[in-house]
Parts: C-alpha cells; structure tokens; sequence
C-alpha cells in the first residue's frame, strides 16, 4: 500500500528536523500543527474567567508545541496530534496555576455558599435556587453566579489533574457546536461527575471534598479526620481509582 503524499511530505518535514536540524522545516512544522494549539486553547478557555486572554493561552500552547516537535520521534510510529495535546494543555495548565488567580477572597466566599446550600438543602430536601441564596446571604445573585462560575473552573484544573483523560470534561464536544447542545453536554458532564462523587463512601467523598473543594493539604485533613497522613493517602488514591472507573463507564453516556 503506497503512502498518501501528504503523509509522505510531513515525513520528509520530520526527516529534515531531526536529521538535518533544518530551522525552515521546524518553522513550517509549527506551522502546521499550530491548529493543534488553538483546539486546545478553545476547549480550555470555556471553563475559565473572562479576564484571562485568549492569546496568552494560545502563546503558552506554543512553547507546549515547540517543545513536544523537539521531543518527538517520529519514527516510533506515534501520531503526533496525541503526542502533543498533552504537553500543549499541560503547559497551559501549568501557566494557569502560576497565575494563581483565584483570590482567597473568592474561596472564602465560596465556603460560606458551599455551608449555605448543605443547611438549605437539610432543612427543605432540595438544593435552594440563585435567588434563595442571595436573598439568604445577602448577596447579589449576579455574585452567586461569578462564585459558581470561578469556583467551578477551579475545581475542573484540580480534578483534570488526577482523572486524566477519563475525566469527564475531555468528553465534551467542540467549542465550534451548537451552542444548546455544547450547554446540554456540559451540564449533563456536570451531573454524572456528581453522581460519580456521591457514590464513593462517606470517608472517601470528605477526602475529595476537603481536599478539592476546601483546598486542605492531606496533613491538615488527617488532622480534621483524626488519621494519619498516610491513611489519608490511601483514602485519596482510592477515590480518585474509583472515580475513573465510574467515569470512564459513563463516557458513552456523553457521545
């Protein structure tokens, strides 16, 4: 079977790299996996605040492609797109950690909403709405929704972290869809994690909820929980197996 011409010249664009150590092959291989960066870019930015550019993204994405074409060999056979989207998303990730950006304002405040839907939802069975929840702290419900939207992209940085790529949100579609359909993947996304959460035991959700959700360290939840260090470890490693299985069964609930 002869090999496509396409595939043929991306080859021979490899060959001059690495080999050659030619600097106009390495610009047009940029070039040509750069449509890798801005997809990873746009599914990235519709988790995060409005205030983080777009094209300080795509410039971290960059330095990710550039350092996965110096890394890859492309004589293993490997697609490259896979190879890359994980270094192009992890050096943004990593940018976006270093910003910290998530004032301790903004995560004291979403402790204090967090504690008010546990009481609402004891006293009445139900979760309370935007508006109860203003009304009953006080605050705007334009407020309430900047909280869930910060607290929300968040948490998602952590959780990416640990549950990889069975997470569910590496199962929503493309920015580029239409827009009710993107909103009905991304809240039913919402509700399986949820499930997936409620599910695990009463020790192993309070390892994840303090440590995800309250930002404790695993020493100051041994602490809170009376363990050790190490059983807390445990505990944390248990919960995240346990949520990527039940994620990764839930996939083709999304598709």
């Amino acid at each position: 079977m002869s090999i496509p011409i396409e595939k043929q010249e991306e080859m021979e664009l490899w060959r001059q790299f690495k080999e050659d150590d030619s600097f106009a092959a390495r610009q047009q291989l940029i070039i040509r996996y750069l449509p890798q960066v801005k997809y990873q870019v746009g599914r990235i930015k519709m988790y995060l605040p409005e205030f983080i550019e777009e094209s300080d993204l795509e410039s971290y994405g960059v330095i990710g492609l550039i350092d996965a074409i110096y890394k890859f060999d492309y004589k293993k056979g490997i697609k490259f797109n896979t190879y890359a989207s994980r270094r192009i998303r992890g050096e943004i990730i990593d940018y976006l950690r270093r910003l910290d950006w998530l004032p301790h304002t903004v995560r004291r405040e979403g402790r204090i909403v967090k504690n008010a839907v546990e009481q609402f939802t004891s006293k009445y069975g139900r979760r309370p709405s935007i508006n109860e929840l203003a009304r009953a702290l006080n605050m705007s419900e334009e407020r309430i929704e900047n909280l869930y939207s910060l607290l929300y992209s968040s948490q998602w940085f952590s959780l990416h972290e640990v549950l990889g790529d069975t997470q569910l949100f590496e199962f929503i579609q493309d920015k580029e869809e239409n827009q009710p359909e993107e909103m009905y993947q991304k809240k039913r996304s919402e509700e399986l994690l949820a499930e997936a959460i409620d599910n695990l035991n009463d020790t192993e959700r309070l390892v994840i909820s303090l440590y995800y959700y309250e930002g404790l360290t695993q020493k100051e939840i041994a602490e809170i929980m009376d363990l050790s260090p190490a059983r807390v470890s445990q505990l944390h490693k248990k919960a995240i197996y346990r949520l990527r299985g039940s994620l990764a069964r839930k996939k083709e609930q999304l598709i």
